[in-house]
């Protein structure tokens, strides 16, 4: 009986820390919005789900389509807007959602080697601290999907 109890234990133990260092992200809704030709940035959002226990924290992002990515920021204070990149990334918090949306927290493409044309597909590499690297494919559209409330940039 003691060793079946000291089994179940440890099987417990192994599960959990399994599951906290295997933390499950989603990306949906991504999108990048079009440019014109000779235009040297594009902006792209994402909604991210964590469905793991364990926080995790978006670092940057790299994709073929660009010189860099990188996580930047907009607010407005006295009616002035300023875009700013985000050093050390964003967090998201376990069972938790990351919004990159208009006007807010976004991707920055910067030194695009082609216009973003509506209907084209973009893969971004995303990097997180904990989850490491997860591909996801952006579609380019030439305003925000049905549905998703901000501002054009």
């Amino acid at each position: 009986m003691r060793s079946l109890l000291l089994g179940a234990v440890l099987g417990l133990a192994i599960f959990a820390g399994g599951a906290a260092r295997a933390a499950t992200l989603e990306v949906k809704d991504a999108w990048i919005r079009s440019t014109t030709p000779g235009m040297p940035t594009a902006v792209g959002y994402a909604t991210i789900i964590n469905h793991g226990f364990t926080s995790d924290r978006l670092t940057g992002a790299r994709t073929g389509a660009a010189a860099s990515a990188g996580l930047h920021e907009m607010t407005t204070a006295g009616g002035v807007m300023k875009m700013r990149p985000i050093p050390g990334g964003i967090a998201i918090g376990g069972s938790a959602t990351l919004k990159l949306s208009p006007g807010a927290r976004h991707l920055m493409l910067v030194g695009l080697k082609r216009p973003m044309k509506a209907g084209a597909h973009v893969k971004v590499t995303l990097e997180f601290q904990r989850a490491g690297a997860v591909v996801a494919d952006f579609v380019v559209r030439d305003s925000a999907p049905a549905g998703t409330a901000g501002m054009h940039m």
